[in-house]
């Protein structure tokens, strides 16, 4: 079998691209998970001709829509990175990829909460980088993931299981789906749709029930999409609450026995 083919912020695996010259290597990324995915390195700001080292760059204004800036010169990178970002997601579209994991707080490959400045004030941590955004709605299916969240090791086993998840439905649209077969997909991922998300299982159940009665390329499509949206939510916790300490028990007179005085011993007699 083929390893899996990933993206991945190119800082990650070592390489020296970042704006001070240097790199963020993550080791469980670069050597354990590693040894098992083929990963596809991308730096858009290289890839846009910033050089190495650079001018900082940020993001400004409109969280939902800001500019690309350099911090000195005030250059507006914006329309440039926006055009690089959507021709290198349609390259990586073509590549078969099954994930992609971002460098955190990149004003390009930022997956979330990104600092946005605006005019005076603190930055708002509300943006997403805009080569992030640009793959991410060109491939709204695949599993993507922060670095700096993969620390943490719940986080990193959901997004792997996506991973694999979306690697098997990738192969079954491939093979060719018919109504069988995804009966049987659905089938052999209900107890993991159960376990994330009851309500898009039983959902799920019963579009694939009713799959004769629209087009297979709309059911697929819809499958699709409501089986990775399923995945990204979080399976509700099963730890159960601990029981709540027993109240005091109140004297008639209204204070908590525990601490009612203990009654004097009688004195003894000379």
């Amino acid at each position: 079998m083929a390893p899996l083919r990933l993206g991945i912020s190119a800082c990650l695996l070592g390489h020296e691209v970042r704006y001070d010259g240097g790199h963020k290597r993550d080791p469980f990324l670069a050597a354990t998970l590693g040894r098992f995915v083929e990963w596809v390195p991308v730096c858009p700001e290289v890839e846009l001709g910033l050089g190495v080292p650079r001018e900082p760059i940020r993001l400004e204004g409109d969280p939902a829509a800001p500019r690309l800036v350099a911090v000195n010169n005030r250059r507006d990178l914006t329309r440039a990175m926006t055009r690089l970002a959507r021709a290198r997601a349609a390259e990586l579209a073509r590549l078969d990829l099954v994930g992609y994991v971002f460098k955190k707080d990149s004003p390009s490959c930022g997956m979330e909460r990104v600092r946005v400045h605006g005019e005076g004030g603190r930055p708002l941590r509300r943006g997403t980088g805009l080569f992030a955004r640009a793959l991410m709605e060109r491939l709204p299916l695949l599993p993507v993931e922060d670095e700096g969240r993969l620390h943490d090791a719940a986080l990193r086993a959901r997004f792997i299981e996506r991973v694999f998840a979306y690697a098997r439905w990738k192969g079954a649209v491939a093979a060719g789906m018919t109504r069988r077969r995804l009966a049987a997909f659905h089938a052999a991922h209900e107890r993991l749709l159960r376990a994330n998300h009851p309500t898009a299982c039983r959902r799920l159940g019963a579009l694939v029930a009713n799959a004769g009665k629209r087009p297979p390329r709309a059911v697929v499509a819809a499958y699709g999409a409501g089986f990775m949206e399923a995945l990204r939510t979080a399976p509700p916790s099963t730890r159960r609450r601990a029981p709540a300490p027993p109240a005091a028990r109140r004297s008639p007179r209204g204070r908590p026995a525990a601490s009612r005085r203990a009654p004097r011993r009688p004195r003894s007699s000379p």
